[in-house]
């Protein structure tokens, strides 16, 4: 029946297969005639869409998968923005298929694979990839940096872990595949405790600290202030100094200055120099910033007190 078919297109951003509209009950000589009436229309093959629905890339993505059904996802930068990774956008469509990608040239860019990948899962309608594998097609397609990036992001929004990367890395892996390469290299370069920055702010810092002559520093230390446990951005911890990146997302409220002076007052009691920077002084001065940094350190602080001393 047709009346069932509006329903079921609505809830799929005004798409519907002509499979979909069977199962409903309309037979094909009704579905024809509504498609001659102008009041759907077709947009990939046995893929059609209402008239008037708003076109998308959400929607063009969807009508992808549609269309290619169990082992169409989207992928790569598709999936990355699906996911929620900054940086990512649906303007450049990839998805996934084990079909053949030659009947949608134009439409998308199809990377054909031999079956569905485990742990594809629907975001708002649309089958995605499983992070895991996303992060591996990235490096086939963005810049070395740009994977970093979203490495770091799906790490903080805990979307994967490391072991479970290199879990993947040995699964999905292929010799001489880009994608594969870029990955394996980025998480050589991490150790088993890394902790990926939570802010651009962050990641911008890190990066100048690491090209810099500084100790390599501890990243997101936490230390006991004598009331609760506080998380400083990077600290020297053999030397009980600490750095804050104080950006407005995280820091810009009357109760994050507030809390942020007791913190400070608290670690100053405890024996702690609490730096603070803001996205200027990380970016427009970021020289002197390092010079700050060294003028905190006296000589020869290697030899002080070891590691755990400064948590009594």
């Amino acid at each position: 029946m047709w009346q069932r078919c509006v329903p079921l297109a609505l809830g799929q951003e005004g798409l519907i297969t002509l499979g979909q509209a069977l199962s409903a009950g309309c037979s094909v000589d009704t579905f024809k005639r509504h498609v001659a009436k102008g009041e759907v229309e077709r947009v990939l093959p046995s893929v059609y869409r209402l008239a008037g629905a708003t076109e998308t890339p959400r929607q063009k993505l969807r009508a992808v998968c549609l269309w290619g059904g169990e082992g169409t996802a989207a992928s790569h930068s598709s999936a990355a923005a699906l996911v929620g990774l900054k940086g990512f956008t649906l303007a450049d469509l990839h998805a996934v298929t084990t079909k053949n990608p030659d009947k949608l040239a134009g439409r998308a860019t199809l990377h054909t694979i031999p079956a569905a990948r485990p742990g594809t899962q629907a975001i708002a309608g649309v089958p995605v990839t499983p992070p895991w594998i996303t992060l591996i097609d990235l490096g086939s397609q963005a810049p070395a940096d740009e994977v970093r990036r979203a490495l770091d992001g799906a790490l903080r929004l805990r979307l994967v872990s490391l072991p479970q990367l290199r879990w993947a890395l040995a699964t999905f892996g292929r010799e001489r595949h880009r994608g594969t390469t870029v990955l394996r290299n980025l998480l050589a370069e991490l150790g088993a405790g890394y902790a990926p920055p939570e802010s651009e702010m962050e990641a911008y810092f890190y990066r100048v600290i690491e090209a810099s002559d500084l100790p390599p520093g501890v990243r997101q230390f936490w230390v006991w202030d004598g009331k609760r446990w506080r998380r400083l951005d990077w600290a020297l911890p053999e030397i009980s100094l600490g750095v804050e990146l104080d950006g407005w997302e995280t820091h810009g409220t009357r109760e994050a200055f507030e809390d942020d002076r007791e913190r400070d007052r608290r670690l100053k009691i405890r024996g702690w120099n609490v730096l603070r920077f803001t996205w200027q002084d990380v970016t427009r001065r970021s020289q002197q910033m390092i010079g700050d940094i060294h003028a905190m350190i006296p000589p020869k602080s290697a030899d002080s007190a070891p590691f755990g001393a400064i948590l009594g």
